[in-house]
């Protein structure tokens, strides 16, 4: 008999549903998009060999923005460029910058929380023990928050150098915080 009841619950539920109206009332799916966004972020980049480097640096988003409908691609993203400077034990400083886009997994996500992404990114490192070092950087994130007015997000990405990648290439991991002028 409880089979029975178990297969009858099974074949009766249906699909749960959280997707935003046609008509959005809710202003978490009322689309999006702004431009210039300031962000600060602290982080770390963690290379095969030698120390870790820690510091932080500044973003510019030069687009952000949020679409939670069935529309095709994406529901949040934003494309950036960020230079951050930092330190790292017995081993000086270095500098990063890089110009990439961050893009949801999720076309209609219907909420502003726990967004999960993929980045992508081309830069370049300098220090004075490498010089200057080109690199691309791929990886995941998480949006913590994405509003219009705000955005805190986390990021864990792989760094690929064009040159010497079996001692620079590594890890970098991120927190920022973005925030609308307007």
């Amino acid at each position: 008999m409880r089979g029975v009841l178990c297969v009858s619950v099974l074949l009766a539920a249906t699909d749960a549903r959280a997707e935003c109206p046609t008509t959005p009332d809710d202003p978490t799916c009322r689309p999006w998009s702004a431009v210039l966004l300031p962000t600060a972020y602290g982080g770390l980049y963690a290379p095969r060999e030698g120390s870790t480097f820690y510091g932080g640096g500044i973003e510019a988003i030069w687009l952000a923005w949020s679409d939670n409908s069935q529309a095709f691609g994406p529901s949040q993203g934003r494309v950036r460029s960020t230079i951050g400077v930092y330190r790292g034990e017995d081993a000086g400083t270095l500098v990063m910058y890089r110009t990439g886009a961050q893009v949801a997994f999720e076309r209609n996500a219907s909420r502003d929380f726990l967004i999960p992404y993929f980045a992508t990114d081309f830069g370049g490192l300098y220090s004075d023990a490498t010089g200057r070092r080109w690199f691309v950087d791929a990886g995941v994130g998480l949006y913590v928050l994405h509003r219009r007015g705000v955005i805190l997000d986390l990021e864990v990405t792989g760094v690929l150098p064009f040159h010497d990648a079996d001692q620079l290439g590594g890890v970098t991991s991120r927190l920022a915080l973005s925030f609308s002028l307007w």
